[in-house]
């Protein structure tokens, strides 16, 4: 969905997993951006219309060359030192110059919000303006955090030509956010754990779904298995690697991009690990095909050997999964039979979109075409989950719908919970948890299944 998130809804709910992200830690140095600070190392400065920021240098910085810029739009009832809190440096962006900014209005106490409103939209593009003319930019990157990923979309509708490429973690996209013609050059992404509790998931696919109808083809959702509503940097890199590779200016940049996407990464912070983001690898290498909206028109024979070495090793992967699917996926049929298919081909389909050998599995199975029909069909369990009181009511209807149901994706992640709590209420006729139980374990198994050959991938040695 192209979500409609009120702001005052927003700042209520987000303000209180504020705590979550805050961290009591001295603030950092401050010191006026200059090419001669040490790298590495975060500072702290405010802006002339009087936005606190703290920023870090790459190495090997100079005045003289420009470098990519990464910005840190924080979520609601946070501040400037949010980015670098939980964004480490040397993890977050290791070659950019970064920055992380307050909010363009003010929140609660000392807390900060970004705003979808013009007024905002207008701040930040000043403030835009002033780093290009502190730092040696080349392109400028946004990525924003819950909050600040409804408002990276935003802003990059109303200044299109502002920034390179967004990243929007853990949000989706306001629906008054501008389809701007000039927002067809700009790389769109978004970034979403299918177990966070605060914005749900839905949001990101539906409003990459909403980008895509409109026409827009530089989107991308880099989809995050259970994972909750935390930052990761790693992650938050590895997209705006993706932005990185779509629109980069040279063959070599973006091979660099697609094998950065690819390398196996160790687990986060939170001790979290997940595959490496195929589908974004995907897209950048199709460029060095000359294939997709941003095909490069000659490519350096050598560029083009490696870039085909890892399009083959990716398809090959993806043929590993679906050779593995199709053990339990009798006949190829889409039903719910409790086997492990179901959890191994839901996930599947974001992880691998644009992968030919998935694509032409997910076609023979019309998967596409029968998800949609689900999403119509289960209107009714999900009225009755979000607004039924009767528990015997919202179990009736989730043992009904669940048949018709079963195949979309990022179900609430206290579903599980929930539907076990209702095994005590009494059911009318024959109704059982049998749907339910299926249902369970298609998933546990299947995302098993699913890791079994995942793992298998061994991608890129990592840079020391």
């Amino acid at each position: 969905m192209h979500a409609r998130t009120p702001i005052a809804f927003l700042v209520a709910l987000f303000v209180l997993f504020a705590s979550a992200f805050a961290r009591p830690v001295d603030d950092p140095e401050r010191r006026a951006p200059a090419a001669s600070a040490p790298d590495s190392k975060v500072f702290a400065w405010t802006s002339k219309k009087g936005l606190r920021y703290t920023w870090t240098l790459p190495p090997g910085y100079d005045a003289k060359t420009p470098r990519n810029l990464t910005v840190i739009l924080h979520g609601t009832g946070l501040d400037y030192r949010w980015g670098h809190w939980n964004n480490k440096v040397g993890v977050f962006r290791p070659n950019d110059v970064v920055v992380s900014v307050d909010g363009t209005s003010e929140g609660q106490g000392d807390t900060r919000l970004f705003l979808g409103e013009p007024k905002d939209a207008s701040a930040f593009a000043e403030f835009l303006e002033e780093l290009r003319a502190t730092f040696a930019v080349d392109r400028i990157y946004l990525y924003g955090h819950s909050q600040g990923g409804f408002f990276v979309t935003y802003f990059a509708g109303e200044y299109p030509n502002a920034v390179a490429g967004v990243v929007a973690h853990a949000s989706g996209s306001w629906t008054w956010a501008k389809f701007a013609p000039g927002l067809k050059k700009v790389a769109l992404a978004f970034m979403h754990g299918t177990g966070d509790p605060v914005v749900p998931y839905g949001q990101s696919p539906g409003a990459r779904d909403t980008y895509v109808e409109k026409g827009f083809e530089l989107v991308h959702l880099n989809r995050l298995d259970r994972y909750n509503h935390w930052p990761n940097a790693i992650r938050a890199t590895e997209t705006l690697d993706w932005c990185q590779g779509m629109t980069a200016k040279t063959p070599e940049e973006a091979l660099d991009c697609a094998k950065r996407i690819l390398t196996v990464k160790p687990a986060d912070e939170y001790q979290w690990e997940t595959l490496v983001d195929f589908s974004g690898a995907r897209d950048v290498l199709r460029r060095l095909e000359g294939k997709g909206p941003v095909p490069f028109k000659s490519v350096d024979a050598k560029v083009a050997s490696e870039a085909k070495t890892w399009i083959a090793a990716i398809e090959k992967h993806g043929a590993a999964h679906v050779k593995e699917l199709e053990k339990t996926l009798l006949k190829k049929a889409l039903v719910l039979d409790g086997k492990p298919w179901l959890g191994h081909l839901i996930p599947l389909r974001e992880n691998f979109r644009g992968v030919d050998a998935v694509e032409a599995f997910l076609d023979v199975l019309k998967f596409d075409e029968k998800v949609k029909a689900h999403a119509k069909a289960s209107k009714a369990m999900w009225e009755a989950w979000w607004n039924e009181k009767s528990e015997a009511k919202v179990a009736e209807a989730v043992l009904e719908g669940l048949p018709k149901g079963f195949l979309l994706d990022g179900f609430p992640s206290e579903f599980g919970e929930r539907m076990e709590g209702l095994r005590k209420v009494e059911l009318p006729g024959k109704l059982g948890f049998d749907a339910f139980d299926a249902w369970s374990k298609g998933w546990k198994d299947g995302l098993k299944q699913y890791e079994n050959v995942w793992r298998t991938w061994e991608g890129p040695k990592a840079r020391k």
